[in-house]
């Protein structure tokens, strides 16, 4: 995915200025490549007839350790076999090192059948990876649960030793979304039993972790589930936000699409915002004269949530850049921010030959509960400080 470097409405030091501008060159963060079809060419993207490009990036989480090195985290294509959780490190948000696999799945374990989706947090010097873990063999039926993995260096992850999970085999299994306004717990179906993207963030008012997933609503549609825990392993439902969910009442997006993946949550000064995704809305020049972007974004005072549709949950519309999902942001010191996209398809007017790569962007809050995207050029400022949290953490 991409990362992107952001500023605040405030005057900027000339390290931020430098590095944000209308004129710079998008920078992109590509993995390692490789030549499946044995063409010789790694990087011809005959997408999707031939999956040239096992590592890419979509899906993606980001981390900075106590020493500011910045770790990416993603799963990888798979190409048959099931996916792997992969890790890469930088200093200067230009060049990465690969460090490896981080997690595998577990041989007839309930996630043999791949990994996707990992989301960090830290909590009282550990790390913890929550990522989707996948059922073999399921089709379109196979069961989504979310997993936990844990780490004190960022390198080597070890599965929680729990299983949450009734009748599943291996450790890690800590939630599953059959909850009452979902069709997970219900019969199988074309893709019923979806429970993926996790996403964790602190709760300071209320003293607990809030986990957003990718669930389907029992009106047969996306919708972002919730659930709370004060350990971080046992999870509860807590509810589900309408703002997310096609609605034939809503507006703009709500009206249409249907889907929502990769819940996402940033806060900025008192305010949450919830960035989705929504592959199934219109991006297109032809017939829309604003074509809207597949990433949406809600807005509440308060990270709670309830089995009504989370009322205090309010749709924003669409940011500003098309043609890119997965987003992910980091406050990279004060006043200083990060927002990382996935070129997905032709809109992000870097695609084909960017596909699947993050394109790094400049992040600036604006009145109004908006804000604004500009290329970032690093490293300029990009070194995180001792007051870099990861994305998991509210902001003041």
């Amino acid at each position: 995915m991409l990362a992107v470097v952001g500023c605040q409405d405030t005057p900027r030091r000339s390290s931020q200025a430098s590095c944000c501008g209308a004129g710079n060159e998008p920078t992109f963060i590509a993995s390692k490549a490789d030549d499946d079809d044995g063409d010789g060419n790694p990087r011809d993207e005959d997408f999707p007839r031939i999956n040239d490009e096992d590592d890419d990036i979509a899906d993606h989480a980001w981390a900075v350790d106590a020493s500011g090195v910045y770790h990416l985290f993603f799963h990888n294509e798979g190409l048959g076999q099931p996916n792997e959780i992969e890790h890469y490190t930088s200093t200067d948000l230009q060049t990465f090192d690969y460090v490896g696999v981080a997690l595998r799945p577990q041989p007839s374990g309930w996630d043999a059948g791949g990994l996707w989706a990992p989301s960090i947090t830290e909590h009282e010097g550990r790390y913890y990876m929550f990522y989707t873990g996948v059922e073999s063999g399921g089709g379109d039926d196979a069961r989504q649960r979310i997993g936990l993995a844990t780490s004190t260096d960022l390198v080597a992850w070890t599965r929680y030793p729990v299983n949450n999970c009734p009748g599943t085999p291996g450790d890690g299994c800590v939630y599953e979304c059959a909850e009452s306004w979902t069709t997970w717990g219900g019969p199988d179906g074309s893709f019923n039993h979806q429970c993926r993207d996790p996403f964790v963030i602190w709760d300071a008012v209320n003293g607990r972790f809030v986990l957003f997933a990718t669930a389907k609503s029992t009106n047969q549609f996306g919708v972002v589930t919730v659930a709370y825990s004060s350990d971080l392993q046992g999870w509860s439902g807590a509810g589900y936000i309408d703002a997310t969910r096609r609605l034939a009442t809503g507006v703009g997006a709500q009206t249409t699409g249907g889907h929502s993946e990769n819940p996402h949550v940033v806060s900025y000064r008192g305010t949450h915002y919830l960035l989705f995704c929504d592959w199934g809305d219109p991006e297109d020049y032809a017939t829309a004269e604003n074509p809207r972007t597949i990433t949406q974004y809600a807005t509440s005072p308060s990270l709670m949530a309830d089995s009504s549709g989370s009322m205090q949950w309010t749709y924003r519309g669409y940011i500003p850049d098309p043609g890119v999902n997965a987003i992910e942001v980091l406050r990279v010191n004060e006043g200083f921010w990060l927002m990382s996209q996935s070129i997905s398809n032709e809109r992000s007017g870097n695609h084909p030959a960017h596909r699947r790569e993050l394109r790094l962007k400049c992040l600036t809050w604006r009145d109004g509960l908006t804000f604004s995207t500009s290329n970032a050029r690093p490293p300029c400022n990009a070194t995180a400080t001792g007051t870099s949290p990861l994305a998991g953490k509210a902001f003041p």
